[in-house]
């Protein structure tokens, strides 16, 4: 499938319609300002914004779009939107999107990408953290309010911020094929019969040079069997990250092992 699929520049009025489409498809927004419109998404690209389309022929099967800005005193493209259709779903069409984005950013002369994501979906965590190489030190709280996507599933719209660096960050991370003990910033209970992990209590006091917070392997259907629950782990893990991000901490990298997921933390002195 890969060979087929061609990642490029939108041109045509279609082609930026098509992507009001794919917003529905994905996200199933059914509130008509949680989406990005045609002349906004027209006004950012001729604005040196970055739209890119994934094509199998003459069909987009998926799109990237970011807008051009300034961030402390530096050039940047904030991405707003990444989406893939199901059936395209890991195949890598995602990653390819992600990194045509950053080379042209990177010929335009932009000196990074940000973006936000959920911070309790696993998937999301490890493509910005480990595979996209991304770090993350701010944390936004109900940033889009409640939104009308069943995929947000009433719950507070808190999110990390990736920020990817151009050239990107070498991470140097002693890894082992073990679940991380101790320092541990979370625990929970596995209950077995409902596939559910039930987060029991945080720590806020570790001052090791890496933390480890784990959180569910699968936050959407924790979310359908208990709404509790997926509350809960909003909530607990807000204090985490809004305290460890201001005791000079970042999100460094994600673990996924043993079908468990894990935040990588790591203390560093931040230079702005």
């Amino acid at each position: 499938m890969g060979t087929e699929i061609e990642i490029r520049e939108l041109s045509a009025l279609e082609e930026f319609q098509s992507c009001v489409e794919i917003q529905k498809v994905v996200w199933g927004f059914d509130d008509p300002y949680d989406i990005v419109p045609l002349p906004l998404l027209i006004v950012s690209q001729r604005m040196d914004g970055v739209i890119l389309g994934a094509f199998n022929g003459n069909e987009m099967i998926g799109f990237v779009y970011s807008l051009p800005g300034e961030h402390k005193g530096r050039k940047g493209q904030w991405s707003h939107m990444l989406a893939v259709l199901s059936d395209y779903r890991n195949s890598e069409i995602g990653y390819r999107l992600k990194m045509a984005q950053y080379e042209l950013s990177q010929q335009k002369g932009y000196e990074f990408l940000e973006w936000t994501f959920d911070p309790l979906e696993s998937r999301n965590a490890y493509f910005n953290l480990k595979k996209l190489g991304c770090i993350a030190t701010e944390y936004e709280e109900n940033i889009y309010g409640i939104t009308s996507s069943p995929l947000h599933g009433g719950m507070p719209t808190d999110r990390l911020i990736a920020h990817w660096m151009i050239p990107p960050l070498v991470k140097t991370l002693p890894e082992s094929a073990k679940v991380p003990e101790r320092p541990s910033l979370v625990t929970g209970t596995k209950l077995i019969e409902q596939g559910v992990l039930i987060l029991e209590e945080v720590f806020l006091d570790s001052q090791e040079p890496f933390l480890f917070m784990e959180i569910p392997e699968e936050m959407q259907q924790l979310r359908a069997k208990s709404p509790d629950a997926a509350l809960q782990w909003r909530l607990k893990t807000r204090e985490i990250f809004q305290h460890y991000l201001h005791q000079e901490c970042i999100l460094y990298s994600f673990l996924r092992i043993e079908s468990r997921s894990f935040y990588v933390l790591k203390q560093v002195e931040l230079n702005h």
